[in-house]
């Protein structure tokens, strides 16, 4: 690994969970958690957002696949490949909401549609980022710290029990909102971070 790619993959982490946080902290003061829709007004940023996150988690799936060996361990090999694809699709969506909303051209969808078609992947996007999680804790032999460790399996736990409950429909709106806070907002952040730590001190 080069001097560059651990330069990158160590911003590039830290990129992703300050979008995230950007990203949350638009829709729940500025637009409003329960707006539905694409927002005229906030949805180039957030849009912006969803595109540098994808970006960012792209890169550091790239670089982490070399610290952790991913040619030599196959379920991290597979998931950092299935989330590299879905970091490209965040990316895919990412401004198309916006660029629907803006473009010349007439379009069969209009933008609150093109951003639904996006969000209907997110079930997925979350399980694939936390099975991601999860291979790569199981190949850690003491590279990430401590306080990586007990996020990242923390996020693992959360992420993945909620999804799973809400496939079956058995996570009540009241809870589904302070778990995805919880899994998604603070503790992926601070695992993703952890992730650039131990990339810059390989």
């Amino acid at each position: 690994m080069t001097e560059d790619e651990k330069r990158i993959g160590t911003r590039m982490a830290y990129v992703n969970g300050i979008a995230i946080l950007a990203n949350f902290a638009i829709i729940a003061l500025l637009i409003g958690p329960d707006a539905v829709g694409y927002d005229t007004t906030y949805g180039a940023m957030t849009d912006i957002l969803q595109f540098v996150a994808g970006f960012s988690a792209a890169c550091v799936v790239l670089v982490a696949g070399k610290v952790w060996d991913w040619e030599n361990n196959f379920y991290f090999g597979l998931m950092s490949r299935i989330v590299f694809v879905v970091a490209c699709i965040q990316m895919l969506y990412g401004v198309a909401a916006t660029a629907t909303a803006n473009s010349v051209f007439d379009s069969t969808f209009n933008a609150s549609e093109i951003q639904a078609m996006g969000g209907a992947t997110t079930w997925f996007q979350f399980v694939a980022f936390g099975l991601y999680g999860l291979s790569l804790l199981s190949v850690d032999d003491g590279k990430l710290p401590g306080w990586g460790r007990s996020v990242g399996y923390g996020f693992v736990v959360l992420v993945l029990g909620a999804q799973l409950g809400s496939l079956f429909g058995l996570v009540p709106a009241t809870l589904f909102v302070p778990i995805f806070v919880l899994g998604g907002v603070i503790l992926y952040p601070a695992f993703i971070i952890s992730v650039g730590n131990t990339i810059s001190k390989s």
